[in-house]
């Protein structure tokens, strides 16, 4: 049903397309959603063909968990999982995927309808599609003024430069993280299923995606190496490697520099390797250490808490004149409210004091000071 059409006469069915989302969101299939609402799985499919009553909504609800007025909005935000480039895709089920993909949506939604509210920072988020992912992570520090030193709170730092950081809830979390271009804005899911350093790295992987490779909607291993380069890159400079770390330094010198720069002692011994501060045979002592000591599967003694944002607290705070919370969002847009609270990181659940933005080298203001109520 064209937006026309809607706006001519009352709506007399369901939205299609929301029903999907909804079943999406809740990683079933046609068949399982009608055997819950004890119907055929023809019935279904008419609803998600644009055929289901008014008057099925609140089974809806009771089924999926989503208000009921939440089936009855059209104009969802289009979004396919074919478009997505998951961090790991390779590890997850098609029902992972397609939760991930209806997270996504929601999280669009929610920007809509902060960015009618408050003013964000603009996007400023420049194309390197074609350049090599080292290059790249050299002239974005570059472009962003950052210099080769280690960078301050990545997810307040993105978001400073117009990149939308959303978090992902239960189940949907599988793919770990994945970004999206949508009307020229940028948009990172981020899972937090990893330590504090590995998902920093996330987050500066899918910044490489949307340097990198905007526009192409083809996934494939080699775009995944070159987000892998470019994050290496963007957070452990080869040249700033230089300045923190001696030719062959011990664990205890490796761990040393992984606090300043916030990253993993197995992705810092590895970047420290390509940039020629280790020689081969340290390389390998260092990882036969690092790995006796449980920094394969762990980082012992690492960051203690997550990198927070900055916008969300602005936002999300009950004391502020704009009395803008979770719950008012989830009402206007008939979500359902654990989305909220996962997709804002928990900001009103787990409050937290967060890092500014800042370095000697980064010239523009924290997020939160450009972010004001329209």
């Amino acid at each position: 049903m064209s937006t026309s059409e809607s706006s001519r006469s009352p709506r007399r069915f369901l939205d299609p397309e929301r029903i999907q989302l909804a079943r999406m969101r809740r990683g079933i299939t046609k068949a399982e959603l009608a055997q819950r609402l004890s119907v055929t799985p023809r019935t279904v499919a008419k609803y998600e063909s644009g055929l289901a009553p008014l008057g099925v909504a609140h089974t809806l609800e009771e089924v999926l968990g989503f208000p009921a007025a939440y089936f009855e909005r059209g104009g969802a935000p289009e979004l396919v999982a074919a478009e997505v480039r998951f961090r790991a895709a390779r590890r997850t089920t098609a029902r992972e995927r397609d939760a991930a993909v209806a997270v996504g949506v929601s999280g669009v939604e929610i920007d809509r309808w902060i960015s009618t509210r408050f003013v964000l920072p603009p996007v400023d988020v420049p194309s390197f599609a074609g350049d090599n992912p080292r290059t790249a992570a050299s002239l974005l520090r570059g472009v962003w003024g950052l210099g080769t030193k280690p960078l301050p709170n990545l997810v307040q730092l993105c978001e400073s430069r117009g990149v939308r950081v959303y978090g992902l809830p239960p189940f949907a979390d599988a793919v770990d993280a994945y970004s999206i271009w949508r009307h020229d804005t940028p948009y990172v899911f981020l899972a937090r299923r990893k330590t504090p350093e590995r998902l920093r790295f996330d987050l500066a992987h899918e910044l490489g995606h949307l340097v990198l490779h905007a526009g192409e909607t083809c996934e494939t291993t080699a775009q995944e190496r070159e987000a892998d380069t470019f994050a290496s890159e963007f957070l452990m400079p080869a040249a700033g490697l230089t300045e923190y770390l001696r030719p062959n330094p011990s664990v205890h010198e490796l761990l040393a520099a992984r606090e300043k720069f916030k990253v993993s002692a197995m992705a810092l011994a590895y970047s420290a390797h390509k940039a020629g501060r280790l020689s081969d045979w340290s390389y390998r002592q260092m990882c036969i250490e690092l790995s006796a000591r449980g920094f394969r599967t762990a980082e012992p003694g690492g960051m203690p808490t997550y990198e927070m944002s900055r916008v969300f607290p602005q936002i999300l705070n009950r004391s502020s004149s704009a009395r803008v919370d979770a719950r008012l969002i989830a009402t206007e847009l008939n979500l359902p409210l654990s989305d909220v609270h996962a997709l804002t990181f928990g900001t009103e659940l787990h409050p937290a004091q967060t890092t500014e933005v800042t370095s000697d080298t980064t010239r523009r203001q924290p997020t939160g000071r450009h972010l004001h109520a329209v």
